[in-house]
Parts: C-alpha cells; sequence; structure tokens
C-alpha cells in the first residue's frame, strides 16, 4: 500500500475546504480585476462582469466540499466586496453581508435543490454532468436575480441610475451570463487538471 502523497494530505486536511473557498476567491477575484484592465468591454457595469471567473470557484467549492468550501467562499468575499465597493457611503455591514451571502451560497442552496430534485445521495455518486449543468446555470440565475436587488438599493452610479426596465433586464441578463460563463470556465479547466493529475498520479504510481 502506497502511502499518501502530499496532494492527498493536502486535499483531507481540516482547512482545506475553507481554504480553497476563500483564497481561490480572492486569486480569481484578482485575476478577474487583471482581465478587466486589459479587456474593459468585459466589465458591462459596476458589479456585473460579462465573464466572472470568482463563479466558478464558488461552484467548485460546493460540488467539492459542499458547506464547507460555501463559508469559505463566504470568507473571501468579504474582502472583494470592502475592495470593490468599500468606497460607497451607502455599504454598511447589512448590505456586505448579504452581497456575500449571496455569492458563497447561490451555489450551495441550488445544489440541494437539484439533488433533492434528481434524488443525489450526500456521497454525490448519482451526480452526472447534467446535473452539474443545472446547477450552474440556475446559481447564476439566482445570483444575478438576488445581487440586483440589492444593487439597487446601493446607489450605484452609471448603468444603476434611473435604469429603464429593459435595462434592468439587460444588467440580469449580463449577469446571469457572466456568472455562468466563468463558472463553466472553471468546471472546465478544473476537469481537465483532475484529469491530467489522475494520469500523472497512475503513471508514476506504476513507476
Amino acid at each position: 500500500m502506497h502511502p499518501p502523497n502530499i496532494i492527498q494530505i493536502l486535499v483531507n486536511a481540516k482547512p482545506m475546504p475553507y481554504a480553497f473557498g476563500a483564497l481561490g476567491w480572492i486569486l480569481m477575484w484578482k485575476l478577474q480585476l487583471l482581465i478587466q484592465h486589459f479587456m474593459p468591454a468585459l466589465d458591462y457595469a459596476m458589479g456585473v462582469a460579462l465573464i466572472f471567473l470568482p463563479a466558478g470557484i464558488r461552484t467548485l467549492a460546493v460540488l467539492v466540499f459542499g458547506l464547507r468550501g460555501a463559508v469559505g467562499v463566504f470568507v473571501g468575499c468579504i474582502y472583494s466586496t470592502i475592495d470593490y465597493l468599500g468606497h460607497l457611503p451607502a455599504l454598511d455591514a447589512s448590505y456586505a453581508l448579504a452581497i456575500c451571502a449571496i455569492s458563497a451560497f447561490s451555489a450551495y442552496v441550488m445544489m440541494q435543490l437539484v439533488c433533492w430534485w434528481r434524488k443525489i445521495g450526500s456521497d454525490l455518486d448519482e451526480l452526472r454532468f447534467s446535473d452539474v449543468l443545472i446547477v450552474v446555470f440556475s446559481q447564476g440565475l439566482l445570483s444575478a436575480s438576488l445581487h440586483q436587488l440589492v444593487f439597487t438599493r446601493l446607489n450605484l452610479e452609471g448603468a444603476y441610475v434611473n435604469p429603464s426596465a429593459w435595462e434592468n433586464f439587460r444588467l440580469w441578463a449580463a449577469m446571469a451570463t457572466g456568472d455562468i460563463v466563468g463558472s463553466m470556465l472553471l468546471m472546465l479547466s478544473g476537469i481537465a487538471l483532475a484529469n491530467t493529475a489522475n494520469l500523472v498520479f497512475r503513471v508514476s504510481r506504476q513507476d
């Protein structure tokens, strides 16, 4: 029997779900800002990106670590919310915590609903890729809907100044699209990395 390698030890460590969610969110947030600096067209409006990479970490953290991963994302989101919206006079602790809770737990709520609907056990053995897609799309719609409700109360500048019903719909649709696309990019990247790591692990065991 082979002793566990360093990757297995790290993955199974008790702080890992929280660290993955928090540090993964912060890392993707920094990458998001960098991408939007070089590709400003992706920055649709304040708080709305056409590709939102941190949403992918949210989905991965929930799928891999469940509620503990979502709690980690919540912690990381506190940093990004203060970093991005901290200059707004209307942003108090209640608004900040609401934004962080929406960002962190929308994917967890939708995963629980999908597991209940599809009768998937807690070990997720019956989880199929189609179920993951349902989680990705539904959490994007839920997160965008709840975020827009909060953003309308924060007196954001730009597109949020006296928007028409059509403009409100476009803001919601752009945010949902950004969450879904960001989640898909990270999910597919995660699957590719997992397959590569699996292959390397198998080859190393044969040696």
